[in-house]
């Protein structure tokens, strides 16, 4: 995913497809894009579940939406 991409899209609610390593299936989470860290590659997402942390490397797709 390219730094661009990701930095236009902090601060916004999105949608978040990842897919882990050894799973079959994708995984979606919605959520606000809170803060990137390029140098760990990961990105912090606070969504219903709480705060987390994403793997940019595990990253599918990313687009913002509006929350419902």
């Amino acid at each position: 995913m390219e730094k661009n991409t990701l930095d236009r899209l902090k601060g916004k609610y999105c949608k978040i497809v990842i897919k882990e390593p050894g799973k079959q299936k994708s995984t979606v989470i919605n959520g606000f894009l809170k803060e990137i860290d390029y140098d760990k590659n990961f990105l912090f997402v606070e969504s219903e579940e709480g705060t987390g942390l994403i793997s940019i490397e595990s990253l599918v797709a990313i687009k913002p939406c509006k929350k419902t």
